[in-house]
């Protein structure tokens, strides 16, 4: 019987592999798609969709409901495809040159140069480092074998002198209130599970590094995240259920 969550690496092939060698008994994961979507399936055994794992990003993005899907074509419309294209297109690249920046530091590697389009997200993320102390895990691929997901978690590693699973975002603008950010917060929760099976997990962070050089900070006791995750489970159902009818 397989582990209920563990850990695992990329391969320079693409399939995951166990970051322990010495558990035998977890598979390999390779990558397949189905109706253009993708998902891993353990090597050995038979690719079909009751068989795969699916990421968090995706299971949130076919959970999504009707309401924010509506405010995302509005916003479009907006401001044009040019201009949306272009603003996502910076989200990524600030996202991924601070979640370098980040790993770097926290990893001990060799922290590359940000770019000076992003320098007042840095300049956010540089106040708060001095809360981040011992890291165990960055950038870390995590698997949920009980109910059938994956995902790569940002941070597990002492934060406020807390054990904690953190999340990092950057946005454009500040994100005053809680509400507006609910699906990050379930994404937060969805790595929660697994990774509160294999450390004793003391709080959980949600961090937005905003461009105008602020931070907006949601922590969340163990007590609180008990409701992140059963929405998070709620959310897993209805692809559960999506994909027995699609069978």
């Amino acid at each position: 019987m397989l582990t209920e969550a563990a850990l695992y690496y990329r391969h320079f092939d693409g399939t995951l592999h166990p970051l322990n060698s010495s558990e035998k008994n977890l598979p390999i994961l390779s990558r397949v798609n189905f109706d253009g979507e993708s998902y891993y399936v353990p090597q050995g055994t038979e690719v079909k969709r009751q068989n795969a794992l699916r990421s968090v990003s995706n299971i949130l993005k076919l959970t999504q409901d009707n309401s924010s899907k509506e405010a995302l074509r509005k916003w479009v419309a907006r401001v044009g495809q040019k201009e949306a294209k272009r603003i996502r297109d910076e989200a990524i690249g600030a996202g991924n040159a601070i979640h370098a920046y980040l790993h770097s530091y926290l990893t001990g590697g060799k922290i590359k140069p940000v770019s000076k389009s992003y320098e007042f997200y840095l300049e956010a993320l540089n106040t708060l480092l001095p809360n981040f102390g011992d890291t165990l895990l960055s950038e870390q691929f995590v698997v949920s074998f009980k109910y059938q997901y994956l995902g790569k978690i940002d941070q597990l590693g002492f934060y406020r002198e807390n054990l904690t699973l953190s999340d990092l975002k950057t946005s454009l603008k500040p994100k005053l209130s809680i509400d507006w950010v609910q699906d990050k917060i379930l994404q937060l929760a969805a790595y929660y599970i697994p990774i509160e099976t294999l450390y004793p997990v003391e709080q959980a962070v949600l961090i937005y590094l905003i461009r105008d050089g602020s931070y907006n900070e949601f922590l969340f006791t163990p007590h609180q995240m008990e409701f992140y995750k059963e929405l998070w489970l709620e959310r897993l159902s209805q692809v559960n259920e999506m994909t027995s009818s699609a069978a």
